[in-house]
């Protein structure tokens, strides 16, 4: 069943403002029927229904986190040891996955936690060697940033400041 031309109103989208069912941006043209978008120039009833990237981000504005190595440098015993326990912190960060250039920030817990399982934003969780107080951020192991790098491209980056 095709929809008459009255109804369905053709656009083109570059990727941004739509994703198919899998979650993968939708670049190409569609129809606008009743307030719903279906992938094509022409509406058939049988395509699957575009989603509105936008109706995904709940909070768009995510909140970042500056991380203050103060706040967890640990503490010595009498011999200046330290506890393998307090070596290292998580720290989190974040991707919106639709965004030219890249943004990465950092994120607490509590925003990653709440974000995690969705599938616009690409998440990572580093460990970070804080025992260094002269360090800024603390140190991460080069191997392990190289895997998230490959999970979220561009956090190699976004940490060159950081010492690895």
């Amino acid at each position: 069943m095709r929809a008459p031309k009255n109804i369905a109103k053709v656009n083109y989208t570059s990727g941004e403002k739509y994703l198919d069912s899998n979650y993968n941006p939708y670049t190409g043209y569609y129809c606008e029927v009743k307030g719903k978008a279906y992938p094509g120039k022409v509406y058939t009833g049988r395509s699957k229904q575009l989603i509105l990237a936008s109706s995904l981000v709940k909070n768009n504005k995510v909140n970042g986190y500056y991380f203050n190595i103060n706040d967890v440098i640990p503490e010595e015993d009498e011999e200046g040891n330290i506890s393998t326990d307090e070596k290292f912190v998580l720290r989190y960060f974040i991707k919106y996955i639709h965004t030219i250039p890249v943004y990465i920030k950092e994120i607490n817990i509590d925003t990653y936690n709440s974000v995690k399982n969705n599938p616009l934003y690409q998440t990572v969780v580093l460990n970070c060697d804080v025992t260094g107080a002269f360090r800024k951020g603390g140190t991460f192991n080069i191997d392990e940033v190289e895997q998230a790098d490959k999970k979220m491209s561009g956090i190699k980056l976004y940490l060159q400041e950081e010492t690895f």
